[in-house]
């Protein structure tokens, strides 16, 4: 009986810890899933803006050929046009800032208990590298590093030579 007894609280053990686990692994799936849809959501955003204020557009295209210190000059904080464009930037680069988070490989057991990743970096690292080469995007983050996540100062201390020495393209906001 004692035998029976211990076999059943041993099956009910296993399953239990089954069951926990299938939990946790759905419980990761769903929220990288609603990370990677908030992600999702602000590059939508960030695009609305764009498509409703083409001036921003005109304006970073129209700059994109200037060196990074016209966008710390003390005039820049007279033009509207300036924030709205600084405004869009910074969105954009906490977006990449939360993409690069997301989709960094977690190791270890922090692979078993973090997030999932559901964004691939090789995908928007040349869109990153691209956009990120306009000026003002650079003097953002060479200036305001700060306030940025360690992931996006580690993408961009990586890829700065290269960022900057490679030219804007004004076609490509």
């Amino acid at each position: 009986m004692e035998a029976a007894t211990f076999y059943w609280t041993v099956v009910a053990g296993i399953t239990g810890a089954v069951w926990i686990l299938v939990q946790l692994f759905r419980d990761r799936v769903a929220q990288s899933i609603a990370r990677t849809d908030a992600s999702v959501r602000h590059l939508i955003a960030i695009d609305q803006i764009v498509i409703d204020n083409p001036d921003i557009q005109r304006y970073l295209s129209l700059t994109a050929h200037y060196r990074e210190d016209f966008f710390r000059k003390p005039e820049r904080l007279e033009e509207d046009l300036f924030y709205k464009a600084k405004t869009l930037v910074y969105m954009q680069i906490n977006t990449f800032d939360e993409v690069i988070s997301l989709s960094s490989q977690k190791t270890g057991l922090n692979s078993l208990f973090g997030y999932t990743s559901l964004i691939e970096l090789s995908d928007w690292e040349n869109y990153m590298l691209v956009k990120i080469r306009h000026p003002l995007y650079r003097s953002i983050l060479n200036n305001e590093h700060d306030i940025f996540g360690d992931a996006l100062r580690t993408f961009w201390q990586k890829h700065r030579q290269r960022i900057e020495s490679a030219g804007a393209d004004p076609f490509v906001w």
